[in-house]
């Protein structure tokens, strides 16, 4: 195995990346349960409906793995693979311009400055010579993004290929009507065999692939998903100052609590972890069905003892008063050490490192390891398949159609290739040199006119690759692999479902008591009301509909 790279002053060509993947984990903090996935059925009665992902294999692409390079250590149980290294020569999965000379554009979201445009960018004349098409992208503040997609669906104003986070998705109402009219079926392109003629299509996943079916047809690419979005990111280098090791048990994470707070000298030990701590004690994310029954998470005694868990937390005052004050700059905190244990999206570990790493070399952090409860298991609450759904305008020529999968099938191209270069990091030479490590460095004109537009336009396997940051690929790589194994049986795998209205609806409600709960601001007491409160408000309707579901679906 390569030996790691050491730390470098790295720059990503934007934040972009990071900031999906905390947004997304984000948005799943905010549902006390899963999101509603995007059904195949119409959804517009708001009683709800679903399909079993299964049933959909004839209108997904084959799979045909793809043979590039091989990862330093593998992922296990469909954990991703670990890079810790660049290869030394990267494998060409597109050696020839595919594209017939079209242009197209392109609406993809972006945090951070917009880059020049076409014709004032040659990092995007690069790529788009490397493709022998033109796609010319027409950036979305990455910050507004659900309210600017809401607008462009609502609008019928959609760009030729068009990115939409799947937790847009499902936020933007009525989609499943909506997406058949804006966007094109791709299924005579890409079910079966015929995604042969993408390979690095065929290469996805099937099961996100299954996420991205509508109606009864293939309309989107997928970005497939890692297993988890939420755990707890602590601050490894700090623990070890205070010659401390790393939790093992809540009452080990309590013990640390108590010893490291220090309000004083400005220093608390924790953010908020709700939702880490439900997994932690064994909470399903939304239903577990035992001896012919439904349960809810709400229901169960494991959330029950993990909501008390976190009010003994508050209520020890171990919490910073920011995050007490519902406040969001809790990664500021935790970078700075003004906490050392925090909730967040998995993907905001390395977006910390490459924001601290080149000003203070021996910043480290670490993703708490995963642990049970009173001598149990964990639970842990995995992704949906997809993150991301990418979409073909309709109403294109059935050849620009191709053009355009030409133009997705090259930014699918995984980790190793020499698209992956082109489309992340540009010309060799021009926007990046290679480090000696063989890691790219963004030049100042790379700094300038790099972006991740191309990236977002597809997904590819998922793995981790931040071969520049110290540690980093190794100890992640061994949490993933140490966690699949928790991950849990959801009686709904495989099946897409459109939840009630009443009972989405009835979560908000519920969630915000639960937080006025754990922060002090009501009784433990109130509890037992709540969960009554939520029943009757859709609880109880949702319950009756996923019992309709497992039944016809044959898993009662």
């Amino acid at each position: 195995m390569p030996p790691t790279p050491r730390a470098s002053r790295f720059a990503l060509p934007s934040p972009t990346r990071r900031r999906f993947l905390g947004m997304a984990g984000a948005a799943a903090v905010l549902s006390s349960g899963v999101l509603p996935a995007c059904s195949s059925g119409s959804g517009g009665s708001g009683g709800g409906s679903a399909s079993e992902a299964t049933s959909l294999d004839g209108l997904i692409p084959t799979y045909i793995p793809f043979e590039g390079v091989s990862p330093d250590i593998p992922g296990v149980g469909g954990a991703p693979d670990g890079f810790t290294a660049y290869p030394t020569e990267f494998v060409p999965a597109v050696p020839e311009p595919r594209g017939r000379g079209g242009h197209y554009t392109a609406m993809t979201p972006l945090w951070g400055p917009v880059p020049p445009g076409l014709g004032n960018n040659s990092f995007l004349d690069h790529v788009n010579e490397r493709m022998g098409t033109t796609v010319e992208f027409n950036f979305q503040d990455g910050n507004t993004v659900i309210d600017k997609m809401n607008a462009v669906i609502a609008g019928r104003d959609v760009a030729d290929i068009t990115m939409i986070p799947d937790w847009v998705v499902n936020l933007i109402p009525q989609f499943n009507r909506a997406v058949g009219e804006l966007f094109e079926d791709l299924t005579p392109h890409l079910a079966g065999d015929a995604a042969a003629a993408y390979p690095l299509l065929a290469n996805l996943d099937s099961d996100a692939w299954r996420w991205n079916v509508f109606n009864g047809k293939l309309q989107g690419v997928p970005w497939p998903a890692e297993p988890f979005g939420n755990w707890v990111l602590y601050r490894r280098d700090l623990l070890e100052e205070y010659g401390l090791e790393a939790p093992a048990s809540p009452d080990d994470l309590f013990a640390i609590g108590e010893e490291v707070n220090d309000p004083d000298n400005n220093r608390w030990a924790f953010g908020d972890f709700n939702l880490t701590m439900r997994q932690i004690f064994g909470a399903p994310k939304q239903w577990r069905y035992e001896n012919g029954e439904l349960v809810h998470m709400f229901e169960t005694e494991e959330w029950r003892a993990s909501i008390e868990y976190m009010r003994k937390v508050f209520d020890a005052g171990l919490v910073h008063p920011d995050i007490v004050a519902k406040g969001d700059n809790a990664k500021e905190l935790l970078n700075s050490g003004q906490i050392l244990f925090n909730q967040d999206g998995i993907g905001a570990w390395h977006e910390a490192y490459g924001q601290m790493l080149g000003d203070s070399p021996d910043f480290r952090l670490d993703l708490m390891p995963v642990f049970g409860a009173q001598g149990g298991d964990p639970v842990l609450h995995g992704n949906d398949p997809s993150a991301q759904s990418v979409f073909v305008r309709k109403g294109m020529d059935p050849e620009q159609v191709e053009e355009v999968l030409n133009v997705i099938n090259f930014c699918a191209a995984p980790y190793g290739t020499r698209e992956y270069m082109d489309y992340r990091y540009g010309a060799e030479g021009v926007h990046h040199e290679l480090d000696d490590q063989g890691a790219p460095q963004l030049t100042d004109l790379g700094h300038k006119e790099v972006n991740d537009g191309y990236y977002f336009i597809s997904g590819r396997p998922q793995a981790v690759t931040e071969s520049q940051y110290p540690d980093f690929v190794q100890w992640k790589t061994d949490w993933y692999n140490h966690a699949v194994q928790y991950a849990e049986e959801d009686p709904f795998a495989g099946i897409r479902i459109q939840r009630p209205e009443r009972f989405s609806a009835a979560e908000t409600p519920m969630a915000d008591k639960v937080e006025d709960i754990i922060r002090g601001r009501e009784g433990l007491d109130q509890l037992d009301q709540a969960v009554a409160d939520w029943r009757r408000d859709g609880g109880d309707e949702g319950r009756e509909f996923y019992l309709e579901v497992l039944g016809e679906h044959g898993r009662d």
